[in-house]
């Protein structure tokens, strides 16, 4: 009897086994595994996906988006996953080798930012009405009297990264004045800056990132003779994701619902029997970054300043929203280093607007900006940029809205007089 309870009791033992492993078996199919890039990404792909998604991001803690760099090995090892979603708008030097090491692999790759309209972005089918468009607004520019009296020949319709652009300006007056300067700055809302060895009124120089350039043409006591209008020098690299435009729009949360609602999509995509859930987590994720909007709308009206120096500019989409005014040490890129005659200016900038506080990030070192601190004496803050985020970030359980509220805290606290 009891040799047949015993076989009772094993029998039932291991059925009982090989259903939980066909439990297990059955969860882990239900289970999308993601990996991805910036921080941001990972956190919305976190909240929508929720139970039905492992994700993880490629970067390690800290690590400088614009310029990391995944091992070989940590390529090929996206072959294992579901899906690569990225970003797309230009942030990751690496996504073209992924695309190519998955290409013949079952791995879903989407780029998440493909549809967002990017700050500064040139699109060619829209070239003629953008230059009807420029010409109206130079109508309204408070140019020198004397602007138009410069042409600027040899702009090309388009470069490409590190492109050689060589330009001629001429003028129509009749002058014995040969003081030639150019001037850039990196938008229509930036502010100008001498280019470091231009004084002719032949221009040499290599091109990295889309800039507005202008010559202007002083006497012997530095009184401005002629100025030419801005001529837009324009990269595109035909890549898709050529860098023309500001990636960091996951820094606007109004572009950030945008990126969610893209993941959400995917998302149903590669579970379509989920669609009601991944709806639910995407609605909640938009709920919250429309309060985001609306706490930075109410930060930026509430400011004593508008103006800000931060250590690399991540930050137009604000401005374009909000209002700031950024004063950026560095460009696009923490790797775009800023001249000696841009250095004078962001301390000039400083002084003539009152500003205590430097903004440094997370994962941007910058001896430049300590530079600038000191010099001006002002205190530093912290803005958190969501490209990537500490590991104490990490232990502590921080998300893209705890990290934006921290965001927040800072800027009432430099924008204050």
């Amino acid at each position: 009897m009891k040799r047949v309870l015993f076989l009772l009791l094993a029998t039932f033992i291991f059925l009982s086994a090989c259903q939980n492993e066909d439990a297990d078996n059955e969860n882990n199919q239900d289970t999308l595994t993601i990996s991805t890039t910036i921080f941001a990404l990972e956190d919305f792909i976190s909240k929508i996906g929720g139970e039905y998604v492992d994700v993880e991001s490629i970067y390690p803690p800290n690590a400088d988006a614009h310029t990391y760099e995944p091992s070989s090995r940590e390529l090929v090892e996206l072959a294992d996953q579901d899906a690569f979603l990225y970003s797309g708008v230009g942030m990751e030097p690496f996504a073209e080798k992924a695309e190519e090491i998955l290409a013949d692999e079952d791995v879903t790759v989407v780029p998440l930012g493909e549809n967002v309209h990017l700050r500064g972005e040139h699109n060619h089918g829209d070239e003629e009405s953008s230059h009807e468009h420029e010409s109206d607004d130079h109508e309204h520019d408070h140019h020198n009297e004397n602007s138009s009296s410069i042409h600027i020949d040899g702009v090309n319709d388009h470069y490409h990264s590190g492109d050689t652009v060589e330009l001629e300006a001429h003028t129509d007056e009749n002058t014995d004045v040969d003081n030639w300067k150019w001037y850039s700055r990196a938008d229509s809302s930036g502010e100008w800056a001498e280019i470091d060895g231009q004084s002719s009124a032949q221009y040499s120089g290599t091109l990295d990132e889309s800039v507005e350039v202008k010559a202007v043409l002083s006497d012997d006591n530095n009184e401005v003779v002629a100025e030419s209008e801005p001529v837009q020098l324009l990269i595109d690299n035909h890549d898709g994701e050529s860098g023309v435009g500001d990636p960091h729009v996951f820094i606007d949360p109004v572009l950030s619902i945008q990126l969610a609602e893209n993941i959400k999509n995917t998302l149903i995509d590669l579970q379509p029997e989920q669609e009601e859930y991944f709806t639910a987590n995407f609605e909640e994720v938009k709920s919250q970054l429309e309060q985001v909007d609306q706490d930075l709308q109410q930060t930026f009206d509430n400011a004593d300043l508008n103006h800000l120096i931060v250590s690399h500019a991540a930050y137009g989409y604000w401005e374009e929203r909000y209002g700031l005014e950024q004063i950026s040490i560095h460009g696009l890129s923490p790797t775009q280093e800023p001249s000696q005659s841009e250095l004078v200016q962001i301390i000039n900038a400083a002084e003539e607007h009152g500003l205590q506080y430097v903004a440094f990030e997370n994962n941007v070192s910058s001896k430049v900006s300590e530079i600038i601190q000191s010099e001006i004496g002002a205190d530093s803050i912290t803005l958190r940029n969501m490209e990537t985020i500490t590991q104490e970030d990490i232990d502590n359980g921080e998300d893209y809205f705890s990290l934006m509220e921290k965001n927040i805290e800072a800027l009432e606290k430099a924008l204050t007089k």
